[in-house]
């Protein structure tokens, strides 16, 4: 009794505190998981219920066998269902549920041609019926379908054990006792049985027997009717009785389902996620079963109906119309509109901090109501085991959502595998890309700068053309301009130190005229009047020149800059990409391409990726951290540098001096251990911590890009900038040759490494850059290098220590106690630049001199220091300044003659400045060097006199050189000697007659010049060597006087220059009629004479009448002459002799001849006059025919001939006819 209480009591108690647990769990947080099996409540409208339960109730007068429950995955058709079976209440439907639900969908595989691999289907076909008879005879235990032949692995309970055990033991004794009875009997010998007991046992043991027979018969037979005898086998025979058809599972086992259907209550069977596998042929041979079911006799009263939970897509076009007797379709529970709705329901009941913006991004992906369930499930697991780590919620459910709708690859992007992985770490790529792109840009801009330069110099070009023109227009006569005596082209006239004569009135132009007088064209050389003011009204009268180029410049300058503060704004955006998050990145450039793999979706990846709700730091919500001494970021930086895996530089760290002990010291240098709060950190107590320094700075000095890419954002963040670049200097000596060959490095950022090195470096840091380098040329070069630290006094000492010379300094702005040192210490390169900027500051200065006469105004202005600088250095300022000035030709003459007799300026220096200077040297005597004479004279930079070419003469051993003859060859030199008569005397000797008659008798000399400098011979000369003198030379010499008139010189040029001998004659006829008697003259002589035009006809006739008439009369030409000359002077006469040849003469035109014969002024016979006519021929030989009447033309000539033949008697008359002159014979 007492046991039976405590057990009471016991049992009591453990009621109480299961109802407790109850009460007390009400009262707890309720937990935000849900099931992810269909729920039981799911039709609270009851729509789909009331349409299922129509259809079941008509199923036998509508004939509905099979019902589809259409909708998309996930709509909750496996909710409608299980909610219509739980509210049903009647008892006429028996449910029987199937499910083909699996991991994955098994489809049919197809060939490469695209064709159904027929093996695989019925392998699949089979797979899916069989797992439907599975489902179908499991789902009853053995004892409800005793005749299946499905038999199943039987478990006995103890209590069953026992009894059957028990039964089998009474069996045997029972068959012993019935037919061993003494053998029982014998067991109680000592106690013998009565013969009741006996008779009882007997008659008992018989029962027993009979009930175990039936037992084991009844057993048998269902057995043996489960058993399918296919062969049977006697001996050598076969007989086959059946065979299995394996073609279908489900037919070849049809008389077990009607078997199941027949003794089992079912009338309604249930079929989930058969449209998983996508095969429809499986719906044709359920419907083939439904309908022999409700065909058999056994079954048909039933009206047993399938019911499908299929996809909308399961079928295509009237398929489903046709298979399905009665179709609801399920409106889905949730989609990609309405999954928002459900999430802020949950967000505001369970408190979760998403943001409305990352709700509506990432539901518009959650299609599913199973699958948003499983996603809110896991979040708040996560959730909850991150505890009060302050993750943010927006990328923790994304990461979870991820994690449900690609499991596997969530699993690889564990390992750093996977799509995702990849994406996330393509993050270089992509800022690559994106530099890429910026420095393309970078690339344009700087194109557009230079083009702006082009531009610029164009316009200003243009516009001074402009007024070039509008000067030319006011010029007569214009051939080119001048400026200091040199003519310069237009477009030389277009560069600004030339355009600045045109502006300060200042030009000259040379213009060019026939000069009828000597029959040639001059040039003379005149200023342009016209003033520049003047000019710039014509142009515009409103703006002034300098006011249009000014709008140019500033134009040009205001593009400019606005191009590089473009350029600076992108090379601040490169420096700024590379900090950038993937997101931001996508964010920047919608153009990136993620190569998402076509097995995700590519929109669902590209917004949790570009919306930053999928980032780099994913690990931190992947995995637990627990924060100790050392901080998650902390940690996660450590490891990422024994793993080898890049953080971003500007990555946070919180415990800094809790961090360096734990990472390995080689691990120092490393690129993955650069990070800006370490290295400040490091060294901010560089003391303490002088090895990892040490291996840091070695990693940063590798020139790798990582290294100077870290270098460059950290000069702008760090506090320990100073210690900073003296440490990375010492370090790093090829610090300044890298930065300066990099072309990713703009002018911008190389002067702020420049003066970072300047300003912190130690200077026998700077010392050992340079000789590394070219840091003393980029120093040197830039005109406001003075300005780039405050340390005066240690700019001064890196000046003198690195022996700078400044190609360019602001003289203005810079430093003066610097700039003084540099002046008197010669720290400045010879150049125009720095010269005119010194002299303008510690001396006098005068532009147009400096500009024209270079060394003259350098030694004028007063700059000693400079002064004697450049007398150290005389070679390199004539290289470097002299020679480069284009306007630097108009040297004075004291200047030009220091240099050319400077002893340090090199032979070669020498000769370019002779050759650029325009100043002619007065008195070539003055000059040192005699080699340097040829050249001089060559390059036509002495003054054209006498005097010069006579020095020259002597100092070349009394010879006439080629560079003499190239001087008198140039024509307006030949015109300035020619202005002169040369002296007789040259200090006291009697050299000129030698050096005039080696000039008279050199061929070189150009006709022009020769022509031109005979006028200037004093002497004349009568053994001249003329033989090899060109003729118009020679010809030149009897012009200008200077071959003597003497019948010697005649005789000469008539033997060596045809015609030349009578030119002689034209300039001296005087002298040469006073010498008539010794003078000879041959037919060509005579012939020239006569035809001469400078000798007039008495003169002709006194040289004829020195001839004999056979000299005369030797070249028919002279007849012709002396005939043109006798009919045009009626002064000119000559003997009877050479008149009466000249009137028979033939070759003596007709018409002369007749009027010498009329003009006639001697007697003459008939015999000379037929003579006469007969020479005459034609018509006039008839005159002399008596027996004929002679006709000839009426012509004046012709009737005075007439007359005077009728006045000779020599003709009776003539008249005057039709046809002419007719005339008349005397009558004999």
């Amino acid at each position: 009794m007492k046991k039976k209480l405590l057990d009471f009591l016991l049992i009591a108690s453990k009621k109480i505190e299961k109802l407790h647990f109850k009460l007390s769990e009400k009262n707890t947080e309720e937990l935000d998981y849900s099931s992810l099996s269909p729920i039981s409540n799911g039709d609270k409208e009851g729509h789909y219920s009331k349409a299922l339960q129509w259809a079941l109730e008509n199923r036998e007068k509508e004939d509905i066998k099979n019902i589809a429950l259409t909708g998309s995955y996930g709509s909750g058709k496996s909710t409608i269902l299980k909610t219509f079976q739980k509210n049903y209440k009647g008892t006429e439907l028996e449910f029987l549920n199937i499910s083909l639900a699996t991991f994955k969908e098994e489809k049919p595989k197809y060939n490469e041609q695209g064709h159904l691999i027929e093996k695989d289907k019925e392998e699949l076909l089979r797979l899916i019926e069989t797992s439907i008879l599975q489902q179908i005879f499991y789902h009853e235990e053995d004892k409800n379908i005793p005749d299946s032949r499905f038999k199943k692995i039987k478990s006995y309970g103890a209590k069953k054990l026992f009894l059957t055990s028990l039964g089998i033991l009474i069996f045997i004794i029972a068959l012993l006792n019935y037919f061993y009875p003494y053998l029982i009997q014998s067991v109680f010998k000592d106690n013998p049985l009565s013969d009741f007991t006996c008779d009882a046992l007997h008659y008992g043991s018989i029962a027993i027997i009979l009930i175990g027979i039936f037992f084991i018969t009844y057993k048998s037979i269902r057995i043996i009717s489960s058993i399918t005898i296919n062969k049977l086998k006697f001996h050598n025979a076969e007989i086959g009785i059946g065979e299995s058809i394996n073609k279908s599972i489900l037919n070849h086992h049809l008389d077990e389902i009607l078997y199941f259907f027949t003794i089992r209550p079912y009338n309604v069977v249930i079929i989930e996620d058969l449209d998983r596998f996508e095969e429809t042929e499986i719906f044709t041979k359920l419907r083939e079963i439904n309908l022999l079911l409700n065909n058999s006799e056994k079954t048909k009263k039933k009206n047993i109906t399938f019911i499908y939970a299929v996809r909308d897509d399961m079928f295509s076009d009237n398929e489903r119309i046709k298979f399905f007797d009665f179709i609801i379709p399920v409106i889905p529970v949730i989609n990609s509109s309405n999954s928002s709705e459900i999430l802020r329901q949950k967000k505001k009941k369970y408190i979760y901090d998403l943001t409305d913006a990352f709700i509506e991004d990432i539901s518009f992906f959650i299609d599913d109501m199973r699958l948003l369930h499983n996603i809110t499930n896991e979040f708040y697991l996560y959730k909850t085991k991150q505890g009060e780590t302050p993750l943010n919620q927006d990328k923790l459910f994304a990461i979870i959502t991820y994690k449900n709708k690609y499991p596997n690859d969530f699993v690889s992007l564990s390992k750093n595998e996977g799509s995702l992985y990849s994406i996330l770490n393509s993050k270089s790529k992509y800022i690559n890309q994106e530099i890429k792109r910026i420095e393309k840009d970078i690339t344009t801009l700087k194109d557009e700068i230079k083009n702006l330069d082009l531009i610029n110099f164009k316009n200003t070009n243009e516009l001074r053309q402009l007024y070039i023109i509008r000067v030319m227009e006011t010029l007569d006569n214009f051939n080119n301009f001048i400026i200091n005596k040199e003519p310069i082209t237009l477009n030389d006239l277009l560069k600004d130190e030339n355009f600045e004569y045109l502006k300060s009135n200042d030009l000259f132009y040379k213009s060019s005229f026939h000069n009828r007088s000597y029959n040639r064209t001059d040039y003379p050389i005149k200023k342009v009047e016209i003033l520049f003011s003047e000019i710039e009204k014509k142009v515009d009268s409103k703006k002034s020149y300098n006011v249009k180029e000014q709008e140019i410049i500033d134009f040009k300058s205001i593009k400019s800059n606005s191009t590089r503060k473009e350029i600076q704004e992108l090379e601040r955006q490169k420096i700024k990409i590379r900090n950038l998050k993937i997101s931001e990145l996508l964010q920047s450039n919608e153009k990136i391409d993620l190569n998402i793999n076509e097995n995700l979706d590519a929109d669902f990846i590209t917004t949790i990726i570009r919306n930053g709700y999928i980032s780099e730091d994913y690990i931190d919500y992947i995995s637990l951290f627990h924060e100790g001494s050392i901080t998650r970021n902390d940690h996660k930086f450590i490891i990422n540098v024994r793993n080898k895996q890049k953080l971003e530089f500007d990555y946070k760290l919180s415990k800094i001096d809790k961090v360096i002990p734990k990472i390995s010291p080689i691990d120092f240098n490393s690129e993955f251990i650069l990070n800006y709060d370490l290295l400040d950190f490091l060294l901010k107590n560089h003391r303490n911590n002088k090895v990892p320094l040490d291996y840091v700075f070695t990693k940063l000095k590798d020139e790798s890009s990582t290294s100077t890419l870290f270098i460059n954002g950290f000069v702008d963040i760090t506090e320990n900038l100073n210690l900073f670049i003296k440490t990375l200097c010492e370090y790093w000596i090829g610090i300044w040759e890298y930065y300066v060959n990099d072309v990713a490095f703009s002018d911008e950022q190389l002067n702020t490494i420049l003066k970072y090195i300047i300003e912190y470096a130690e200077i026998e840091s700077i010392i050992k850059i340079e000789k590394q380098s070219n840091l003393k040329n980029y120093l040197t070069k830039d005109s406001e290098i003075l300005n780039i630290t405050s340390n005066n006094d240690k700019l001064i000492n890196i000046i003198s220590d690195l022996e700078l010379k400044f190609i360019d300094l602001d003289f203005k702005n810079s430093p003066e106690n610097i700039l003084e040192f540099i002046y008197e210490n010669n720290h400045y390169e010879i150049n125009e630049k720095m010269v005119s900027e010194i002299i303008k500051k510690y001396g006098e200065f005068e532009q147009v001199s400096f500009d024209n006469s270079n060394y003259s105004s350098i030694k004028n202005s007063n700059s000693n220091s400079l002064i004697n600088y450049i007398e150290d250095y005389i070679n390199d300022y004539i290289t470097n300044i002299y020679l480069k000035l284009d306007t630097n030709i108009n040297e004075e003459q004291k200047s030009y003659l220091e240099l050319l007799n400077h002893s340090d300026l090199s032979l070669k220096l020498k000769k370019e400045v002779i050759k650029k200077v325009a100043t002619k040297i007065s008195d070539i005597s003055i000059i040192e060097e005699a080699n340097l004479l040829p050249y001089i004279i060559e390059n036509n930079k002495i003054e054209p006199k006498w005097e010069n070419l006579l020095f020259f003469f002597k100092e070349s051993e009394n010879k006439i050189l080629e560079s003499s003859i190239g001087f008198i060859n140039n024509i307006e030199n030949a015109n300035e000697l020619a202005k002169v008569k040369m002296a007789t005397k040259f200090n006291d000797e009697n050299i000129f007659g030698v050096f005039c008659k080696a000039l008279m008798q050199s061929n070189k000399i150009n006709n022009e010049s020769f022509d031109l400098i005979t006028n200037s011979i004093p002497f004349w000369y009568s053994d001249l060597d003329i033989a090899n003198l060109d003729e118009e030379k020679v010809h030149s010499l009897i012009n200008n006087r200077v071959i003597s008139p003497t019948i010697k010189s005649f005789e000469s040029l008539k033997e060596n220059y045809e015609k030349l001998n009578i030119k002689l004659l034209e300039k001296h006829k005087a002298k040469f009629i006073e010498k008539i008697e010794e003078l000879i003259l041959d037919a060509n002589d005579v012939e020239l004479i006569l035809k001469s035009k400078k000798l007039n006809n008495i003169e002709k006739l006194k040289f004829l009448e020195s001839c004999s008439n056979d000299t005369i009369l030797s070249k028919s030409e002279n007849l012709k002459s002396i005939s043109q000359l006798i009919l045009n002077d009626s002064s000119f006469r000559v003997n009877e002799l050479l008149f009466k040849a000249l009137i028979i003469d033939q070759s003596v035109s007709i018409v002369n001849r007749i009027k010498l014969f009329n003009k006639n002024l001697f007697s003459v016979d008939e015999t000379f006059i037929e003579k006469f006519l007969i020479n005459l021929a034609s018509n006039y030989e008839k005159i002399t025919n008596k027996n004929k009447k002679a006709k000839i033309k009426d012509n004046p000539d012709n009737r005075e001939l007439l007359t005077n033949l009728k006045r000779k008697d020599y003709i009776s008359s003539f008249s005057v006819g039709i046809f002419g002159l007719r005339v008349n014979h005397k009558r004999k």
